[in-house]
C-alpha cells in the first residue's frame, strides 16, 4: 500500500490512505462552539492540502451530564446541525470524506476550572459535578475531594448509550461519510471499558465483559439509528502505560470484541491523562511511537486499522503503511504545521514539507488559553482568515539579519509578500541556537526542522549571505526599505573558570562541538531544559553524569511550557540514571572535582568537567543601535523579532518573525 492509493472502511471509498486526525479547536470555533468561518477556513486548508479524510474535534452526544460540553457542538438536536452541513459540503468539494467524532465526555478528566469559583471551598452546583463509571479523583485535582465524579446511575448510562444513536443519525442526516467513537485517552467512554476505573457491579461492570456493555450498546445504537451501512471507526489505546491500566493482551481481546460489534475500523493509539505523552506524543517520543500497536491489532482483526502517533515524517507513514502495519495512517499535529502535506508528498516534494517539532505550544497550549489552535512552525494555523500575508504594493527591499527561526521565518514571509529579500548570517550556516539544539539524537524533530530551513533558501527567491557580521554602518549603506533585526540570544558566561583537572564548558559549545568534554565524570549545572537534555545526551554517550539544580527535582525543565515533554523529559532523567542534585549550586573547583552549595553545607561532586547551561540573554545591541539610528533619521522601519527582544521558545520566534513581516505596512 501507498499513501497516495485510494482504501475503504466499510463501504465508504476515501481517495489516499492519509486521515487527518481529531484534534481540541478550542478558540477556533464560535463562542457556542459552532463551526463557523474561522473553523470551516481551518479544514478547509488541509482538504486543499489533499487530505483524504478529515476527523474534526469531538461532538458530544448530549450535554445533559458533561459540564464541558457547553463549548463544543452537540448533536442531541439539530441546533448545531447546520455546522455539520456547512463542514461536509466543504470537505465533499475537495473530495474529502468527513468523520464526525462522537464523545461520552470526560468524565474524571474535566478541567475542575470550568467550574464558578473552582478554588472555593464551596460544594459544587450539580450541574459541574463530573461524572464517571464509579467515584474517581479527578485527574488534575486528585486531592480536592469536591472534584470527585459521582457514578452515573443505570438508567443515566443507558440513555446516554442511546444518545450516540440519535447524534449518528444527526451527523449523516449533515452529511457526515462515517463516524468515530471517542473510546480511548481515558475519556468518559475508556472509563467504562477499564476496570481501573470501572468499579460498578451492575450490567456495566463487574468483568470486563460488561465493562465492554456501555460501548456494546452505543454501537447498537448507532447501527440502528443511523443505519448499517454506516461506517463507525472506534478509537481506543491498545495500553495506558500505568499501574492497574489496559495491557497490550486485553486491548486485543477489546479489538476483537468492537469487531464483533460491528465496528468498520479500529483506530489504535496508547496512554491516558496520567500518561499523557503516549496520547500527545512530544517531541521527546520517537516518530511513529504508536505504529506497533497498530501492527498488533491489525494481526488480530480482518477490518481496517488506523495507525496515528507521530506519523508526520512521511518515510515513516510510508513505510507503516508497506510493511502492513496499518491500512491507513492518521495525522493531527503534522497538518497544523503544513495542510498541504498530503500534496507535497504525493508529489514528490516530500523535503518541502514543513516538519511539526513536537513543542504543543502552538496547538495544545495556544487552545488551553482559549485561543485559535495555531502551530508553532506556521503560525497561519487558525488564523487563516485574519493573518493573511497581503502582497506589497511595489518594489520594496527587505533586509533580515540572522538566520535563526525568527530570521529566517521573517525571510520567508518576506518573500511570500513580494519584497525582495536579503538575510545576513554571522555564522557559517543557518539554524542559530537551534543548531545546539538539535544535536542529542532524541531531538529528532528539531532536526528536522532544521534541515527544512536550511532548504529554504533554494526553494525561494531570497539572498543569503553567510559570514556577514551586520554593523550600523553596513545596514545603512545597504539601503533596505525594511530592517528585521533577529540577531538570537547568547549563553551567559560560566561563574568561574576551569582548572588543571576540571574542565568548563557551556551546553552550547558542547553541543555545537566547539568544545570537548575531557574524562567521563560530568557535572552539569542547570536545570532548565537545556542542562536536562545535554545531561540525557551526555548520558546516553557513556558519560556519568551529575545535575545539579537550584529547585526541586521535581521542577527540572520547568521552563518547557508543554507538560507532556516535561514529564517525559523527567523520565528520561531517570532512565539514564543521573544523579540528581535538587537546590545545589556548584560555587568553585578543587583537584578532586566540583564544591556545590546544598542549604547550609557544602559537598564535593567528582567530575572531570562542568557544563554549565546557564541562562540566554538578548543580543540586542545592534537593534538597539538602529532604533536611535533611525529615530533622529526617519525613513526605514526597523523590527526587532524573536530572542533579541525577549528569550523564548521556537514559536516565539518563528510567529515574531511572522508577525514582523505580516505588519508592514508596504
Amino acid at each position: 500500500m501507498r499513501l497516495t492509493e485510494p482504501g475503504r472502511i466499510g463501504a465508504l471509498e476515501i481517495k489516499n490512505r492519509v486521515i487527518m486526525a481529531a484534534m481540541g479547536i478550542r478558540g477556533t470555533t464560535d463562542d457556542d462552539g459552532d463551526w463557523g468561518d474561522r473553523t470551516l477556513a481551518f479544514y478547509a486548508a488541509r482538504a486543499a492540502g489533499g487530505v483524504g479524510m478529515i476527523i474534526p474535534e469531538m461532538v458530544f452526544v448530549s450535554r445533559a451530564l458533561e459540564p464541558a460540553a457547553s463549548t463544543c457542538i452537540d448533536l442531541a438536536s439539530d441546533r448545531q446541525l447546520e455546522s455539520v452541513q456547512r463542514l461536509a459540503d466543504l470537505l465533499h468539494g475537495y473530495d474529502c470524506r468527513l468523520c464526525v467524532q462522537l464523545t461520552a465526555g470526560f468524565g474524571r478528566v474535566v478541567p475542575p476550572f470550568i467550574a464558578p469559583e473552582w478554588w472555593t471551598d464551596d460544594p459544587l452546583p450539580a450541574e459541574h459535578q463530573p461524572v464517571s463509571a464509579s467515584v474517581n479523583p479527578n485527574h488534575y485535582l486528585p486531592e480536592r475531594r469536591k472534584f470527585d465524579s459521582r457514578p452515573l446511575t443505570t438508567a443515566e448510562a443507558a440513555a446516554h448509550a442511546q444518545a450516540f444513536g440519535y447524534a449518528a443519525r444527526r451527523a449523516r442526516e449533515g452529511g457526515a461519510d462515517c463516524v468515530e467513537l471517542h473510546g480511548h485517552e481515558g475519556y468518559l467512554l475508556d472509563q467504562f471499558m477499564t476496570e481501573l476505573w470501572n468499579r460498578r457491579d451492575d450490567r456495566y461492570g463487574g468483568s470486563r465483559e460488561k465493562r465492554l456493555t456501555f460501548a456494546r450498546e452505543a454501537i447498537a445504537a448507532i447501527r440502528r439509528e443511523a443505519g448499517e451501512d454506516f461506517p463507525i471507526i472506534y478509537r481506543f489505546g491498545l495500553a495506558h502505560y500505568v499501574p492497574d491500566g489496559r495491557e497490550p493482551d486485553e486491548g486485543l481481546w477489546v479489538a476483537g470484541e468492537l469487531e464483533d460489534m460491528g465496528v468498520a475500523a479500529l483506530h489504535v493509539d496508547a496512554g491516558c491523562y496520567e500518561s499523557h505523552w503516549w496520547p500527545h506524543p512530544p517531541q521527546y517520543q520517537e516518530p511513529g511511537c504508536m505504529v506497533d500497536l497498530a501492527a498488533q491489532v491489525r494481526q488480530q482483526v480482518s477490518i481496517p486499522v488506523v495507525a496515528v502517533g507521530k506519523l508526520h515524517d512521511p518515510v515513516v507513514a510510508e513505510q507503516t503503511l508497506a510493511d502492513g502495519s496499518a491500512d491507513f495512517v492518521a495525522i493531527g499535529r503534522g497538518l497544523l504545521a503544513d495542510p498541504d502535506w498530503v500534496n507535497k508528498v504525493g508529489n514528490g516534494k516530500a523535503d518541502e514539507v514543513i516538519p511539526c517539532i513536537g513543542c504543543h505550544e502552538g496547538c495544545l497550549e495556544e487552545m488551553t488559553q482559549g485561543r485559535p489552535t495555531s502551530c508553532a512552525v506556521r503560525p497561519m494555523t487558525g488564523h487563516e482568515i485574519e493573518w493573511p500575508l497581503r502582497p506589497v504594493s511595489g518594489a520594496a527591499k527587505l533586509l533580515v539579519i540572522g538566520g535563526g527561526p525568527a530570521g529566517i521565518e521573517a525571510a520567508r514571509a518576506g518573500v511570500e509578500r513580494g519584497f525582495a529579500v536579503t538575510l545576513w548570517e554571522a555564522g557559517d550556516r543557518l539554524g542559530g541556537n537551534l543548531d545546539p539544539a538539535a544535536t542529542p539524537e532524541f531531538k529528532l524533530d528539531i532536526d528536522r526542522y532544521v534541515t527544512y530551513l536550511r532548504g529554504l533558501p533554494a526553494r525561494l527567491p531570497l539572498d543569503v549571505v553567510l559570514n556577514k557580521r551586520a554593523t550600523k554602518q553596513a545596514v545603512i549603506e545597504f539601503g533596505a526599505d525594511c530592517v528585521v533585526v533577529a540577531t538570537g540570544a547568547a549563553m551567559e558566561a560560566p561563574p568561574f573558570g576551569g582548572s588543571d583537572t576540571v574542565a568548563v564548558l557551556t551546553a552550547i559549545d558542547l553541543l555545537t562541538g566547539k568544545a570537548t568534554a575531557r574524562g567521563d565524570r560530568v557535572v552539569v549545572m542547570g536545570g532548565g531544559f537545556i542542562g536536562c537534555e545535554t545531561a540525557v545526551h551526555l548520558a546516553r554517550h557513556g558519560a556519568r553524569v551529575t545535575l545539579t539544580t537550584r529547585r526541586g527535582a521535581d521542577k527540572l525543565g520547568g521552563d518547557i511550557v508543554d507538560r507532556s515533554s516535561r514529564a517525559m523529559l523527567q523520565q528520561m532523567i531517570a532512565a539514564a540514571g543521573i544523579d540528581v542534585r535538587a537546590h545545589t549550586v556548584p560555587v568553585r573547583l578543587t583537584d578532586d572535582g566540583v564544591i556545590a552549595e546544598s542549604g547550609d553545607a557544602e559537598c564535593t561532586i567528582p567530575a572531570d568537567n562542568l557544563v554549565f547551561a546557564g541562562r540566554l540573554s538578548p543580543c540586542d545591541r545592534l537593534l538597539k543601535e538602529l532604533e536611535a539610528h533611525y529615530a533622529q533619521h526617519p525613513g526605514i522601519t526597523v523590527f526587532g523579532a524573536g530572542d533579541c527582544i525577549e528569550v523564548g521558545s521556537v514559536m516565539h520566534a518563528v510567529w515574531d518573525g511572522f508577525n514582523a513581516v505580516r505588519t508592514i505596512a508596504a
